[in-house]
Order: C-alpha cells, then sequence, then structure tokens
C-alpha cells in the first residue's frame, strides 16, 4: 500500500487538481473538503485553509448542471467511481469545465472513508470544440448563420409555424452590382461591403429573425410570426438604411445598393424551401425591374414592388 509520504509527493507534483472529501456526510454541509493540492489551488484561486472543512458546493454556480452533480452524489452513495465533465466556479467567478474522476477510498477493512477527486482542466479543449462548432455553423467572413445551419433552423421554425398556424416570411435580398464592385474597388472591398451589410442588418433585424449568408453576395432572412406585409416593410427599411451605409476606399466612400425579394408561407407548402423558391423568384423579379428595390411574391403567384 502506498504511504501518506508517498501520496503527498505524487499530489503535490501533479497537474492534475486532487480534492480529497470525506465519506459522510455527501448531502449539505457536505461532502466536507479534508484535502487539496497545490493545482487545486492554482487553477481556483482558492487556498487551502479557505476550502478546508467546507463543502465542495463551493465550485457550483448558476451554469453548473444539476443532473450532472445528482450523478456524482448518486455515484458516492452507491460507492462507486464515476467521470464526468463538470463546469465549476474559480474564487473569482471564472467558469472552468473540470473532467472529474471520483473515486471511493477504503480502508484496511474495505470500509468507505473518503473520496478523492482527480481533475483536469478542460477549458482549453471546450475552446477547441466551440470553434469547431462555429466553423461548422458560420460564414468565416461575416459571423453569420452559413446555409447549412441557417436551413436547420428554418427547418425548425417552419415546423412550428405548421404546428401553431403563425405567420413565417423569407426575405431573400443580394448587392447589386457586386461583381462590379469587386472589379473596381477589389476583393477586400467587396468583403468589406459584405461585412457592414452584415452588421447594418443584424442592429435593425429583431433578436427572433434569423439572418444567413446564403452565399456570394446573397443574403437570407427568416421572420418567425411575421406576415407577408410586415416582411416587406422591413425589408425596405434595410434597403433604405443600407444605402446610406458608405465604405472608406482610396478612390472616396463607396456606396451600394440591394435587391430583395420577399414571400411568406401560404397553404401547400411542405417545407422552408417552398418559401425561399417564392422569395428568390421575387428577388429576380426586383433585379429585372432596375435593382435597388424590393419585391414581394404574393399567395396568388403574383410578384408587387
Amino acid at each position: 500500500m502506498i504511504s501518506l509520504e508517498l501520496f503527498q509527493q505524487l499530489a503535490q507534483s501533479t497537474n492534475d487538481i486532487i480534492v480529497v472529501t470525506s465519506a459522510t456526510p455527501l448531502g449539505p454541509p457536505g461532502p466536507i473538503i479534508v484535502y487539496v493540492n497545490p493545482a487545486f489551488t492554482a487553477l481556483t484561486g482558492y487556498d487551502a485553509h479557505d476550502v478546508l472543512g467546507r463543502s465542495t458546493r463551493l465550485l457550483h454556480g448558476p451554469n453548473t448542471d444539476p443532473q450532472t452533480v445528482a450523478a456524482m452524489r448518486a455515484a458516492m452513495e452507491a460507492q462507486r467511481s464515476i467521470r464526468v465533465e463538470l463546469l465549476t466556479y474559480s474564487r473569482d467567478g471564472a467558469e472552468t469545465w473540470i473532467d472529474t474522476n471520483i473515486v471511493p477510498l477504503r480502508d484496511t477493512h474495505g470500509h468507505v472513508t473518503h473520496f478523492a477527486t482527480i481533475g483536469r482542466d478542460l477549458s482549453a479543449t471546450k475552446r477547441l470544440q466551440q470553434e469547431l462548432r462555429l466553423m461548422a455553423s458560420t460564414d468565416p467572413l461575416t459571423g453569420l448563420l452559413n446555409r447549412r445551419r441557417f436551413l436547420e433552423q428554418a427547418g425548425i421554425e417552419f415546423l412550428r409555424s405548421q404546428r401553431y398556424q403563425h405567420a413565417l416570411a423569407v426575405v431573400m435580398l443580394d448587392i447589386d452590382h457586386f461583381k462590379s464592385i469587386n472589379d473596381h474597388h477589389g476583393h477586400f472591398t467587396g468583403d468589406r461591403v459584405l461585412v457592414a451589410l452584415s452588421r447594418a442588418a443584424e442592429r435593425l433585424l429583431r433578436n427572433t429573425d434569423i439572418l444567413g449568408r446564403w452565399g456570394g453576395e446573397e443574403f437570407v432572412i427568416l421572420m418567425p410570426e411575421t406576415p407577408l406585409a410586415g416582411a416587406a416593410i422591413l425589408a425596405e427599411r434595410l434597403r433604405e438604411l443600407l444605402a446610406q451605409v458608405e465604405i472608406e476606399t482610396e478612390s472616396g466612400n463607396l456606396r451600394f445598393t440591394i435587391s430583395a425579394g420577399v414571400a411568406a408561407h401560404s397553404t401547400g407548402d411542405t417545407s422552408i424551401t417552398d418559401i425561399q423558391q417564392r422569395a428568390d423568384t421575387a428577388l429576380y423579379a426586383a433585379k429585372h425591374h432596375g435593382r435597388n428595390c424590393i419585391q414581394v411574391l404574393t399567395s396568388e403567384g403574383s410578384c408587387a414592388a
């Protein structure tokens, strides 16, 4: 059996946090901390004298998952090991994800007298996972939803509108003469125009609206619980707003305009694609009518300004 001295040498030198708690009580005010190693104090900001005799619950906070905590307690009551990922809070309130492995410690008679928690900081791993999720769901230039992620969210909203008979509208828009902007001012300026449109649209739209970059210079907006007339009004407000946006270039300030098509959920639609296709038809009608305008595809299938 490992001696206490060897255990202390190991615990003092490891980069993993080690916390030892008494086996009872497990409910409040327990589990009671009887030992923490230097890695614990470095990660949490708590000195040993701050936590000894106190419950490990001091590391919990508003976003700590109660189901994970319940699973930990159930395992400890059954005197078995458990490994979970737990969101904890340091002394200054910072959130830290910990790969938490709890094991029972037994005396020479086989009785569980303590639990040892061995933890490893998962913050870097969690950040990487979040970055990968963002890369998979957002457009890298504008930060808006990419086409795949937009369709996922739009599909959910479509089913909700079907179920509750709520209005739903789609606006398809693109930047007029965008190729000319790239040709005359360069792709860097073209990228700035795309970003400027994105930020302006975000400021104007409601929190419930969903904005995505459909591809190239084309964007799409989903407006839950919005009838056709309301979506047309918002699209016109966006057109007017963007017409005032200026991009500084070496040859002077650049302004740009958009064309947009608007359509709404109607009887017979089987998916969000049906609405988008009508909005796309309206968009091309706007281009045909000289651009820098909004066209609405009515339920009868006709376009109107």
